[in-house]
């Protein structure tokens, strides 16, 4: 095996920050120690610590203990008693820049204000390292952004904070085996290196036969899934979205109006702007019985439309009022889009 590889998740140590959305770094690191059962793991380096083999690559997977804040202190420490080279670390870390359920991969940046990562920077003295961006939003209405990454995820929030865990879990697995470039071009969109164009033209073989199946059978669903999950991992985000699309199509026209539904949450979790799409889905819950759920799509709605179109998120928020008129989280919003409107 090469050198050890130090996968990092960022968070603070205590029951109470456990679910928090700064703690997304540990949930991955968590996703990756059941994923392969690895031991208990032990203290080292002021960090919790497990040690294993992933990808034919040994691992050190680290849960810094010396709060968010200080965490360079414990990445440093690892780094230099193990003698781990620049290029074998990944730092997992909430983003607020990012859109909530979106990853994304970095092969080295500034630290954009998370507080973790700033002391990494400082303690390494360089920022030429390998960074998963959990992206978890801006903070609703008026709320300060270290409140926002001090709350727990609820609701429908939880559930998809759960499947991205997955995902980055999934990138690193691909970043161990495949590198930076491909892993990048995977996860993020970005065109693979010459040296992964061997993969290349196997995905691209693979899209060609699935693209083959679907025509051949176009009502059957399976070769259209098939099909959607290799456009992803090209980076196909428009193909993929409309491919999502078309199979919630299809599950309608088989009377599979649940799956139908799923299969346009995930068009709109790779592409938000389908804004149409977004109202179909908060329509489908509110026909459906799930006030809550068709409140948290028009507040997704009202995010994506902050700070591109005011008059259109405020629109979005007072659908949500609509169905939920004593809704916290929409009152906040409203306040924060029409100041002078004074809550009753």
């Amino acid at each position: 095996m090469a050198d050890m590889r130090l996968i990092v998740g960022l968070g603070n140590p205590g029951a109470k920050y456990e679910k928090t959305r700064h703690n997304v770094g540990w949930r991955v690191i968590d996703e990756l120690v059941t994923r392969y059962n690895l031991d208990a793991g032990r203290r080292d380096g002021r960090a919790q610590t497990w040690d294993g083999a992933i990808r034919d690559q040994r691992v050190k997977l680290a849960k810094p203990l010396t709060f968010m804040n200080r965490s360079g202190e414990s990445v440093r420490a690892l780094m230099d008693y193990y003698e781990i080279p620049l290029d074998c670390l990944i730092v997992v870390h909430d983003d607020l820049d990012t859109p909530f359920g979106i990853l994304r991969l970095r092969k080295a940046g500034g630290h954009g204000g998370q507080n973790g990562l700033r002391s990494i920077i400082q303690h390494l003295g360089d920022k030429e390292f390998v960074r998963l961006r959990f992206g978890i939003g801006r903070p609703p209405g008026v709320m300060q952004p270290v409140d926002f990454v001090l709350q727990p995820f609820s609701g429908d929030e939880a559930i998809l904070a759960d499947e991205v865990a997955t995902r980055a879990a999934d990138a690193i697995e691909a970043w161990l085996s495949d590198g930076i470039e491909l892993t990048m071009s995977q996860f993020n969109g970005a065109a693979p290196s010459q040296g992964e164009q061997r993969f290349q033209a196997n995905l691209e073989a693979q899209l060609a036969l699935y693209q083959r199946a679907h025509e051949l059978a176009p009502s059957d669903p399976k070769p259209l899934a098939k099909l959607i999950a290799i456009q992803k991992k090209l980076g196909m985000i428009d193909e993929a979205s409309s491919g999502h699309l078309a199979l919630a199509a299809l599950y309608e026209a088989r009377g599979e109006s649940r799956r139908a539904n799923s299969e346009r949450v995930k068009a709109v979790t790779i592409k938000p702007e389908l804004v149409d799409v977004q109202r179909a889905i908060a329509e489908w819950h509110l026909a459906h019985d799930n006030a809550k759920k068709a409140v948290a799509r028009y507040l997704i709605l009202a995010e994506y439309y902050r700070g591109r179109d005011p008059a259109a998120a405020l629109s979005a928020v007072e659908q949500a009022l609509a169905i939920n008129p004593q809704h916290p989280k929409a009152l906040a919003y409203q306040r924060s889009l029409c100041p002078r409107i004074e809550s009753e």
